[in-house]
């Protein structure tokens, strides 16, 4: 009985348990719960078929598009047990195709991704930081009103940054069905 309970501690509390996968959407500029409670949206735009638009001047990130399926991981904060949930499972999961750019991006200063990256051993993602000003949750609707902070999602974009992906997920403290962005961003490569 004492080993059981010794395997217990030692295996149950060393496991964090994984967030609620979230398979609804909203749509951009709308609103998102926040623990229940409704936070809206900044009214930009963001729809499948959008160029994404990775000008510096237009939307505040320095986002470089390699011209390969892209799948962007967007959460509100690196730091956060969610975010970083979210995060590995895009940097860590074997079944996405190699030709495939991964990329996350949130409001945290660049040398906090910096560091997380390096210390959750995540280096296969380019980070790319809205911490300024919010220019990219504004213009594509992704940013919450009075939190300030990135709507999580994720996104698949084509080999010409077309968006053909979108899931914004209606509570923010749950994370998307990033194995069907995963499966949906394989299909696109040739």
């Amino acid at each position: 009985m004492k080993l059981l309970i010794l395997l217990f501690l030692v295996v149950g509390c060393a496991t964090k348990p994984l967030p609620v996968v979230n398979n609804e959407s909203v749509k951009p500029g709308s609103s998102v719960n926040f623990m229940g409670n409704k936070v809206k949206l900044y009214k930009g735009s963001l729809k499948v078929g959008d160029k994404f638009s990775h000008k510096t001047n237009r939307t505040g990130i320095n986002f470089k598009f390699q011209n390969k399926v892209t799948i962007v991981n967007i959460v509100p904060s690196i730091d956060t047990p969610v975010c970083e949930a979210q995060t590995h499972i895009l940097g860590e999961d074997k079944t996405i195709n190699k030709g495939i750019d991964l990329v996350t991006i949130s409001r945290d200063l660049p040398m906090a991704q910096s560091r997380f990256a390096k210390e959750a051993k995540l280096t296969n993602i380019n980070y790319y930081s809205d911490y300024k000003y919010g220019k990219f949750g504004k213009k594509t609707g992704l940013l919450l009103k009075d939190k300030e902070l990135l709507a999580r999602g994720v996104l698949v974009l084509d080999e010409k940054g077309i968006v053909r992906y979108i899931q914004i997920v209606s509570e923010i403290t749950q994370i998307p069905d990033m194995n069907k962005a995963i499966q949906f961003a394989n299909s696109l490569v040739k």
